[in-house]
C-alpha cells in the first residue's frame, strides 16, 4: 500500500493479490486514514473501528461505516501506475 498526495488530496494505491486498486485515504465513518489499516483479500480495514471496505466498489462490508469510500480507475504503463481522479 502506498499513500499519494495529488492536488492536496490523499489517495491509496493498493496491491491486493497482484491487482492494483486506488481509493480515498479516509474512512467514511470517522475520516481516519485507511493507510493505518490493513489489507484483507480485496478489502481494506480501518484501524480505528474495524470497518472494512471493498477495494473494487468502495462499499462498506462491516459496521460502523455505512457510506462507501470513493474508488478510482487505475492503469499501469511502463512500470508507472496512473489513476484517474475527477
Amino acid at each position: 500500500m502506498k499513500r499519494v498526495d495529488i492536488d492536496g488530496r490523499r489517495y491509496l494505491i493498493v496491491n491486493a493479490d497482484g491487482r492494483i486498486y486506488a481509493v480515498d485515504d479516509l474512512c467514511s465513518h470517522e475520516e481516519v486514514s485507511l493507510y493505518l489499516g490493513c489489507i484483507e483479500g480485496d478489502s481494506i480495514k480501518c484501524s480505528l473501528h474495524g470497518s472494512r471496505f471493498s477495494l473494487k466498489s468502495g462499499e462498506p462490508l462491516d459496521e460502523p461505516a455505512t457510506e462507501p469510500i470513493k474508488t478510482y480507475p487505475t492503469k499501469i504503463s511502463s512500470d508507472l501506475i496512473y489513476l484517474h481522479v475527477e
